[in-house]
């Protein structure tokens, strides 16, 4: 089951709006700002120099949206994240993925 649409960042706005805090880690650099809604909206960018294959970008997405539904952060209020992906994360399996976007999502201000 993925996150549902409104907790989906538009990302084409996010980029166009202000500043935003940026963490920047081993596998993904991290864009937040606030957003004056009642829950957290995130939207991901996984490039082609990640996995030239299609279909492992779409399952590392799936995996992100899923692992932010399971652990509840979209329902932390106020909040439009977006994670690049760096083309790192592919040498990586689930479990530790997982155990990375825990690590930087939590140094993210506000949680």
């Amino acid at each position: 089951e993925m996150l549902s649409k409104k907790h989906r960042l538009p990302i084409q706005e996010f980029l166009k709006g202000g500043r935003s805090e940026i963490v920047r880690a081993k596998y993904f650099i991290i864009k937040t700002r606030p957003n004056n809604l009642s829950f957290s909206r995130f939207g991901v960018i996984i490039s082609a120099k990640v996995s030239k294959s299609a279909v492992k970008r779409n399952k590392i997405k799936r995996m992100f949206f899923n692992f932010i539904r399971l652990n509840k952060y979209h329902l932390k209020p106020g909040k439009d994240t977006l994670i690049i992906f760096l083309p790192l994360v592919s040498k990586l399996v689930k479990k530790e993925i997982e155990n990375e976007l825990e690590k930087s999502l939590n140094l993210t201000p506000n949680t």
